[in-house]
Order: structure tokens, then sequence, then C-alpha cells
């Protein structure tokens, strides 16, 4: 009877482990369309002062014209998550990453501020599939229990995208200038279209689908799906889909306004770094973030609860960026060092999308991620021109090649909007419910 069993049990795991496999091909064509995108968000930090010099504007303009990638992607996130819940992301994943591309072209080539603001509006606008479509196939193609980690590793390859905007594009920019750079990365997204139109399936084997059916506590088949309005009410009425979203939005400030932006430019002005060096101080950390969004999800697990989770997360991005931002004169090793342990920190904001999904139900992941991302990428629409503000607001009058000359004190105040935004992350925590499944 033993001899039986075991071979039963052998069988079962050489029919489970075909399927595993299948679900993370699936979804790694979908993460690395967010890898991709991610770069493209985070490459103008690289550019600010070229992108000042081709433009002829200032800071705060600099901060709009970037900011333009947030009004799209922002505005698009609620209508995006109902589009791929009721069209599947397969065919999302192939029209985004086309956009990508086109944006990118019509940026390469602008001889205007206004169009290169509407090549950055493409962007966002083919960037606002990619997080929700890997979600979307998280919840497709994997148990409920999975879904952290499978957040927190798309995250992982993510972040490698914004690496890869920091010291190898800071050095092809200086090669061969910001326009040839951008043209070159265009058609990257083109390969990945094909890729994604290839590869992805919007449908798991009948024997997994039940299975992950079960898992988030529904029947036998998918329940039938709700209507636009029908899905964004049942997200929205609730208050804490509110409230986890806005410690998304004061977590994301670090990034949008400081990694995506100003980050660069800040150690270019204040520590004296050529673009290059900046661009991969820079990317510290998002490697942070790599390492730190795919292990909270094991903090999580072990504390057996999401909300002291996400609150060590705040509180620990809040101490290292803080002494980065007010203490100018850092050795290298510990500038990079804070960084890095930011970005760690940083990574368990990521939390709260599988906080937001256990909330609402299955048929309306993607509009609960998608209200969720949106609130998140508001922080860009609202930070990178307001921190761009405050750098012209507290700008003495120096110039350095024509372009405005920031000095340490000038960024201390501009940044400083930062930490008030994560002291509130902090606070929000206190709000919120503990929705952990024990």
């Amino acid at each position: 009877m033993r001899g039986v069993m075991t071979n039963s049990s052998s069988t079962s795991l050489k029919k489970a482990n075909p399927i595993l496999s299948k679900s993370w091909i699936i979804w790694g064509c979908a993460a690395l369309f967010y890898c991709y995108q991610f770069m493209l968000r985070v490459s103008p930090g690289v550019m600010a002062e070229d992108l000042m010099a081709s433009f002829k504007v200032d800071a705060c303009a600099l901060g709009t014209l970037t900011a333009c990638y947030y009004y799209a992607y922002a505005a698009l996130q609620i209508p995006v998550g109902t589009l791929m819940d009721r069209f599947k992301p397969r065919r999302m994943i192939t029209f985004a990453a086309i956009s990508c591309s086109l944006g990118a072209l019509l940026f390469s080539s602008a001889d205007s501020l206004y169009i290169a603001a509407i090549g950055r509006a493409l962007i966002g606008a083919g960037s606002a599939f990619a997080f929700l479509s890997c979600l979307k196939l998280g919840t497709l193609w994997f148990p409920s229990h999975k879904l952290p980690f499978v957040v927190g590793m798309t995250l992982l390859l993510g972040t490698m995208g914004g690496v890869s905007a920091g010291y190898p594009m800071g050095w092809l920019v200086e090669v061969s200038g910001w326009r040839h750079s951008m043209w070159l990365v265009a058609f990257v997204g083109f390969a990945l279209a094909a890729l994604g139109w290839s590869i992805v399936r919007d449908k798991a084997p009948k024997s997994l689908e039940q299975e992950i059916l079960k898992s988030h506590g529904n029947g036998e088949t998918h329940a039938s799906q709700p209507g636009l309005l029908a899905s964004i009410i049942e997200v929205m009425r609730k208050p804490q889909s509110w409230f986890i979203a806005l410690y998304g939005f004061f977590m994301y400030v670090p990034l949008s306004g400081f990694t995506d932006q100003w980050g660069p430019h800040f150690f270019m002005s204040v520590y004296k770094f050529d673009k290059a060096t900046s661009g991969a101080i820079n990317s510290a950390l998002l490697v942070g973030i790599g390492a730190g969004a795919p292990l909270f999800p094991f903090l999580c697990e072990r504390l057996k609860a999401y909300k002291p989770t996400v609150f060590i997360a705040s509180l620990g991005a809040l101490v290292c960026l803080s002494a980065v931002f007010y203490f100018s004169a850092l050795p290298f090793w510990l500038l990079v060092t804070l960084l890095f342990l930011a970005g760690f920190f940083l990574g368990g904001q990521f939390l709260a999308f599988s906080m937001t999904c256990a909330l609402n139900p299955l048929s309306a992941s993607a509009t609960a991620g998608g209200f969720h991302n949106m609130m998140c990428m508001l922080s860009g629409v609202i930070f990178q021109p307001f921190i761009g503000w405050l750098l012209d607001y507290s700008w003495k009058g120096g110039y350095i090649n024509g372009v405005r000359a920031y000095t340490d004190s000038d960024y201390a105040v501009a940044l400083s909007s930062i930490s008030v935004s994560l002291i509130l992350a902090c606070l929000v925590v206190f709000l919120i419910e503990e929705k952990y499944i024990k």
C-alpha cells in the first residue's frame, strides 16, 4: 500500500510541476514588460540637465514634464483595472507595450516641450497596464497564499528595470545623447509586445483553476463578471480600501519624487558626482527594493499580520532617507548603505497590494489593484513638480552651464516633503484593519 501511495504522490507531483512552471513563465512575460516600463519611467532622472538644456526649462517645468507619465498612468488605473478584469491580460499587454514604444519614439524626436509631454503621457498610458497585468495573472495562475510572493518577485524584476536606467542609461546618454538613447530603447517594447502575444494565456488549466478559486474562497467556477461601475463601487465603497491606498500613496513618494526624478540630480548637485555615477548611486535604493519586496512577505508570514510588517517598512524608510536628505557630507559607503536600506524597507509597502486584494473579491482584483496603484501614482503627479517648485523657491540665483544650480540646503528644504510623507504613512497604519488570513 505504501508503495502505491508513494507512486501516486510522485505522479501528482509530476503533474503539478509543469503547471507551476507554466504559471511562472506566463507571469514572467508580464513581469519583463513591467521591468521595461520601469526603466522608461526612471530614465529622465539621468537626463535632467540634458532635458533642461534642450527644452530651456527650470526644475518645476521639468518636474511637470516628467510627471506627464504619472498623469496618464494614474488617470487610467481604475479603467485599466476593469478592462483587465473584463478583457484579460494577453491583449492588454500587447497593446500596452506598443503604446510605450510609440511614446518613447515620440519623446526622443520631440522639438518642443509639448510634444515631449505627449510622448511621456503615451509611455504612462502603456505603463498603466504593466503592474496590473502581473497582479491579474498572479490571481489567475497562482493560489491566493502565493500572491504576496508573486507581487514581491514582480517588484524585484521591476527594480532591475530601474537599475538599468541608472549607470547603464547614464553611460549611454553620455556616449550617444539622450535622444538616440531613447530611440534605441523604444524598439525593445515592440519585441515585448510580440513575446506577450505569443506566450501569455488568460486562463489556467481546469484543475489549477479550481484550486485557485477555492483558495480565494470562491466556488468551483468563476463568479459572474460585474459591470465596470459595479466593480469600481465594490472597491471604493470600503473605507479600508482608502486607508490602504493612503498608505501606498505616502510610501510611494520616495520612489516617484526622489528615485524617479530628483535623486540623480541631487547627487550631481550636492556630491558633485558625474551623471553615470549619480545614476548608479540612485539605483542603490532600487536594488534595496528588489531585495526587500520578495523578503517582506516572509516577515509578514512569520508575524502572521500585515500591520506590524508595513509599519516596520515605513519607519525604517523614514529613518534611512532622512539621514540621506539632512546630512550632506556622508562617506560614499554610508550613503550607498543608507539608500540600500531605505529601498529595502520601501519594499515592504507592496504588501498593500496583497492587503487590498484580500479585502476585495477575486472578480474585482484588478480593479482593486488599479485603484490602489492610481493612488500610489498620484504621488508622482503631485510631488515631482512640487519638489521642483520647492527647489526653485529656495534657489539662491546661481547657474552652471546655463542651468539653475541648487545647493544642499535647497535640497534639504525640498526633500523634507518626502520625510513628512513617510511620517504620515506610519500614522495611517493605525487606521488599517488587520486582514491577514491565518
